[in-house]
């Protein structure tokens, strides 16, 4: 037989039902909550992963462009000094300096210089080479190596086109800060003060050493390199003093085989003078020669014979 429930303990039922209910609602709550702040959080992290890769990545670029620029700075330095040492003899060169306010821009130029390169497939040969230092719109200087196929500088065999075009054009330094040439004078070698200059324009001659100072950047310091140019023969003298030797050297040839057949004749007459004066002293009796000649062979001949017995000793 079943109890029949009393009306306030069908209410408590109830109320506990309910208590089950508001448990299990706020628990699916809370879970919902971790979620989102997981969610958050990964969210975080991933942004801050990537943003450490990413300066990685931008620090690692950094220091591969500065590596690349300075293998490109040091080969420009070994490329300007194996140059400069190899210069001929009959090498010019001027180095001319304009002041553009912020910079100082210059142009050093070499004639008379063997140069072959190739362009485009095509093989050429430069009468002038030209390395000259152009501003740019940041307001920093581009390094740029020009060739010519005229001469553009006056010498000894050609006259200056100042109208010639290049006819190749390389950037080899870009945004630099500054890039100065200053040139030391062989015959003021012992002054500092007159030694160096800021120009260069004496035609036959070559300084002894050229001095480059360069900053490639404005938070850089300063490099300073020298180039000696090691003094060397000119060809074209030598070939002149030669050519102005050679016919003195034939005619002093020429007078002395003349004067030797001259010297043979006229002491064969002399020695045929000798022999018939010998002969007349030998047949007078008179003769005292300290060396001896072979007597001629019996049976006469145009030659005399030996003194005979009695007569004094030749």
């Amino acid at each position: 037989m079943s109890e029949s429930l009393k009306p306030g303990a069908m209410r408590d039922f109830t109320n506990s039902n309910h208590g089950r209910r508001r448990v299990r609602r706020s628990r699916r709550g809370i879970l919902l909550l971790e979620a989102v702040l997981a969610l958050a959080i990964a969210g975080i992290l991933l942004v801050t992963i990537m943003w450490i890769v990413d300066g990685a990545l931008e620090m690692s670029n950094e220091m591969a462009d500065d590596g690349r620029q300075h293998m490109t700075q040091e080969a420009l330095i070994a490329f300007l000094g194996r140059n400069f040492s190899q210069l001929p003899g009959n090498a010019e060169m001027e180095l001319l300096r304009n002041d553009a306010g912020s910079h100082f821009l210059s142009d050093l130029t070499f004639q008379n210089v063997p140069t072959s390169f190739s362009w485009s497939g095509q093989a050429l040969s430069a009468e002038a080479v030209q390395i000259s230092t152009v501003p740019t719109r940041s307001g920093d200087l581009d390094v740029v190596l020009r060739y010519y196929e005229e001469a553009i500088l006056d010498d000894s065999d050609s006259t200056a086109n100042v109208n010639a075009e290049p006819v190749a054009e390389i950037i080899l330094l870009r945004d630099v800060f500054w890039f100065e040439w200053w040139a030391r004078d062989g015959r003021a070698v012992n002054d500092e003060d007159q030694g160096y200059t800021e120009t260069w324009d004496v035609q036959g001659r070559l300084p002894i050493q050229m001095e480059l100072r360069v900053k490639f950047d404005e938070n850089s310091d300063e490099i300073v390199h020298h180039f000696w140019l090691p003094p060397k023969l000119n060809p074209e003298t030598v070939m002149r003093s030669q050519r102005r030797a050679a016919p003195q050297q034939r005619q002093g040839a020429g007078g002395r085989g003349s004067s030797g057949r001259d010297s043979g004749r006229g002491s064969s007459g002399r020695d045929s003078g000798r022999g018939r004066d010998g002969g007349g002293d030998r047949r007078g009796g008179g003769g005292s020669s300290r060396t001896r000649s072979t007597p001629p062979a019996s049976g006469g001949g145009s030659r005399p014979g030996p003194p005979g017995p009695g007569a004094p000793g030749r």
